[in-house]
């Protein structure tokens, strides 16, 4: 049995979807990374998205140490949609599970002889590499230039997060926005009828 991870995947950076792994579903707040196996769902459906490489002994992060670096990601993101000052407690944990895969770029020969660029880790393991894949993206959005395009979802009931790409661009789906619109014409139609 293939199973799928079940929360909202969207077209976001990687450390916005490790945010958006706490959910709203019909007024229910979600923990997508409840166990092992929501944690090696996640990631499986993010794979293209993840760098390769990694010893693989240790292919998975524990749902403690990815849910740790989730709540760090969680409160940072937030401060810098908000544009609060940032939780330093947030930012060590960031800093270090960024450092559990030091890497360097090598050369590398394909198969076909031709040198291309490539990541060498270091002996990290796979889970270390994809925790610290998550945070280096983390620290990018803090300290980017797409920090400014962090948003929070204000369609009601969504605790999701997104980067906006668009200037008219409000909510993490159209299905949020669907709802928001539907919210406001309900609000709107109530007030002409009293």
């Amino acid at each position: 049995m293939v199973r799928v991870y079940g929360g909202p995947l969207g077209d976001e950076p990687v450390a916005i979807e490790l945010h958006n792994t706490v959910y709203a579903t019909s007024g229910t707040v979600v923990d997508g990374l409840a166990d092992q196996a929501s944690v090696r769902d996640w990631l499986e459906a993010l794979a293209e998205r993840l760098p390769a490489g990694g010893d693989r002994s240790q292919p998975w992060p524990t749902a403690d140490s990815l849910v740790a670096l989730r709540d760090a990601v969680r409160v940072a993101l937030q401060a810098a949609a908000d544009g609060t000052a940032q939780d330093e407690a947030a930012l060590e944990a960031i800093n270090r599970a960024s450092a559990l895969a030091p890497r360097s770029p090598i050369a590398a020969r394909r198969p076909d002889g031709d040198l291309v660029a490539a990541t060498d880790f270091h002996g990290a393991s796979r889970a270390d590499v994809i925790v610290g894949a998550l945070a280096a993206d983390a620290i990018d959005l803090l300290t980017g230039p797409r920090r400014g395009d962090l948003r929070t979802c204000h369609a009601p009931g969504c605790v999701l997060m997104f980067l906006k790409d668009h200037p008219r661009r409000e909510w993490c789906s159209n299905a949020c926005g669907n709802r928001a619109r539907q919210a406001r014409h309900y609000r709107r139609a109530r007030r002409l009828n009293r």
